[in-house]
């Protein structure tokens, strides 16, 4: 982590770090002490973006101007700084907007800088980057793409540039994270907890120390803290003079072929983190040692079957310590600590003996939410009132709090005339404000309802019902919605997977799930409904939605002296009744039996049709759309479902 940390800040060019762990491995510690060591650089003293006073290619309109101007600069030297995106910031707060108070005062629509402006030439460090909204997410894309952060909005016109090191961590039991968003890191580091006893030991006295004095603590490794900071700069300094062959080159470019690398990123990273790595280990010139580091960092994220790769070990020997390499290895070779070929579409690998339905999209697309929200939201597109979603339009409000600055001013304008305006001042009456209407995707729990029972979980039926529903889970884990599963056999009900964004313990456990004996199904929808109601207790912005995977059949009775199907039946009603979106997959066809058999036996016929129909009234009843199991093909398009219809 340190290393990756450190290569970045030698060469600036290297397309930032992303730090993946679990809670309490120093991730966001690392970050923040990479402040305290990062190079100087001379910029444009009363400039908002920092500019080069040298580099007119890399300046804003402003400078430039005056740089053709051959206006003199007020130049000054400052540390480069680590500048924070919070998950909550508003997109006018990350780009930039118009300046209201000059809007107010003097009727001029300029533009107020954001975050994209502040960490121009800096580090944007973003903590849970998995966690920022999509709109946010595409902000961040564009910016690093171009290398400039263009606004056309509220009725100005504006760019500037953007060049930032892009630093993230992430907790990869919260989500993934968008495959476009992780190919812009060229680096990506899996980071652990420690099982040295020694070395854990060591760490929690440092921190002790650190919080009972820190000016002490930091006299005590000043020294440390000096050299390493000469390092860096000496290193950035010798970096344009690092040569790297063409054989080097060309090797490393056949490697990333061998693995299947994504796209031509991987080539470039390779190039550059292996030059700022030489430069770091005062060399002129990269080696292959050099260059199979590089792909240690680069490639995990960007190769097919990166758990089968093997150039850890050689890349990591050339690393500060015999530390460094243990971890690394480690990581390496565990394909628990690497979710890359879930993040690029390869699917989520299953059981041993079973394949995962080639889900390329969206397999469950619930229709637009129109609940009014006010809190972070996820997948299905919904209005909220807070003041971070994506602004789409504005309104007419009585207490406005989230003021839309265009729809303001062209509201004000006609009036000006008769409120006496005097000269450039815009005179604003409270009627002309306008409230700014958000939209943000909504936050999502896929609750699986899973029929573990005989007569489903039997011979090929079983393993279609299984590949459908890791399927279905994976489909969950590219949409970062959390998953609960649920599962009814024997005489009752249970929840085997609590609500939770680890998709991979969901699947590990439908994995190995064991099967047998009658259908309670009334059991399996109440049980689900009672978890989706607590969990809209906890939080009232939840967009919740059921998948029930059963065969439709119920031989257990949920009431004493009921009726098995009656009380099914009343159970699916609940869902309906509360409007939670749901989807029914009849698992009921026998797969064990070729098509020619069913169709050339009348009586077997006529038993099909009748599941048939019965579990679409019973799909009905729950307000849940009609899917067969047997009609998703291995490379079925499954936006071609007519999910009203039920039909393929």
């Amino acid at each position: 982590m340190k290393r990756a940390l450190l290569i970045n800040a030698v060469n600036p060019d290297v397309n930032g770090v992303l730090l993946r762990g679990e809670r309490g491995t120093a991730k966001s510690t690392g970050v923040r002490a990479l402040a305290e060591i990062l190079p100087e650089i001379d910029v444009v003293a009363d400039c908002p973006y920092g500019c080069p006073p040298g580099d007119p290619d890399r300046m804003c309109s402003e400078c430039r101007q005056r740089h053709v101007a051959a206006a003199d600069f007020p130049v000054e030297r400052r540390q480069m700084q680590m500048v924070d995106l919070p998950l909550n910031a508003s997109e006018d707060r990350v780009v930039g907007s118009i300046d209201l108070k000059r809007a107010v005062d003097a009727g001029e629509a300029t533009f107020e800088p954001g975050i994209l402006a502040e960490a121009n030439r800096n580090i944007l460090y973003v903590d849970e980057v998995n966690l920022l909204d999509d709109h946010i997410v595409d902000v961040l894309l564009d910016a690093a793409a171009m290398g400039e952060n263009i606004v056309e909005r509220e009725g100005i016109s504006f760019r500037h540039p953007a060049e930032f090191i892009l630093v993230g961590t992430m907790n990869p039991e919260e989500g993934g994270l968008r495959p476009q968003l992780l190919d812009r890191f060229d680096i990506i580091v899996d980071v652990e907890a420690s099982d040295d006893p020694a070395e854990r030991v060591e760490i929690a006295e440092r921190r002790e120390a650190f919080d009972a004095d820190p000016e002490a603590f930091r006299t005590e490794y000043a020294d440390e803290q000096d050299a390493l900071r000469k390092r860096v700069r000496d290193a950035r300094e010798r970096l344009t003079d690092v040569e790297i062959s063409e054989k080097l080159l060309r090797d490393a470019s056949y490697e990333a072929l061998r693995q299947r690398a994504h796209g031509m990123r991987a080539d470039i990273a390779v190039s550059r983190i292996a030059r700022a790595i030489a430069a770091f280990d005062g060399e002129d010139e990269v080696t292959d040692a050099h260059v199979a580091e590089a792909q240690y960092f680069a490639f995990p994220h960007r190769v097919e079957g990166v758990a089968e790769m093997s150039f850890g070990e050689a890349a990591l020997s050339t690393g500060n310590d015999d530390d460094e390499a243990e971890e690394g290895e480690d990581d390496e070779d565990d394909p628990e600590g690497d979710d890359s070929a879930d993040q690029q579409g390869g699917g989520i690998p299953i059981a041993e003996g079973e394949e995962s339905y080639a889900v390329d999209r969206t397999a469950i697309d619930p229709e637009k939410d129109r609940t009014m929200r006010s809190a972070l939201a996820r997948r299905t597109p919904s209005r909220v009132d807070v003041r971070s979603g994506r602004y789409v339009r504005s309104r007419i409000q009585e207490d406005v709090d989230d003021v839309a600055i265009d729809a303001t001013l062209r509201a004000a304008a006609p009036h000006q005339r008769q409120r006496r305006r005097e000269g450039d001042d815009l005179v604003i009456e409270p009627r002309d404000l306008r409230q700014k209407f958000r939209e943000r995707t909504a936050r999502a729990l896929v609750v699986f309802v899973v029929d573990a029972s005989g007569s489903v979980m039997s011979g090929r039926q079983m393993m279609e019902t299984k590949r459908g529903l890791l399927s279905l889970i994976e489909d969950a884990y590219r949409a970062r919605n959390r998953v609960a599963v649920v599962v009814f056999r024997g005489e009752s009900a249970f929840t085997l997977v609590e609500p939770t964004r680890n998709h991979r313990g969901a699947r590990d456990a439908v994995s190995r799930l064991t099967v047998g004996g009658n259908t309670p199904l009334a059991h399996g929808l109440v049980e689900a409904y009672q978890l989706v109601d607590r969990e809209k207790r906890r939080d009232q912005e939840l967009y919740p939605l059921v998948v029930v995977l059963s065969d439709g059949q119920s031989n257990v009775e949920y009431r004493e002296d009921g009726d098995a199907r009656e009380d099914a039946l009343r159970a699916a009603a609940l869902f309906d009744e509360d409007d939670v979106p749901a989807v029914f997959v009849d698992t009921g066809h026998k797969l064990d039996t070729t098509p020619d058999e069913i169709w050339t036996d009348r009586k077997a016929k006529r038993m099909k049709r009748k599941r048939h129909e019965r579990n679409r009234e019973f799909a009905a009843t729950m307000g849940a759309d009609y899917l067969p199991l047997i009609d998703l093909p291995r490379d079925v398009d499954l936006e071609a479902l007519d999910w009203e219809e039920g039909t393929v």
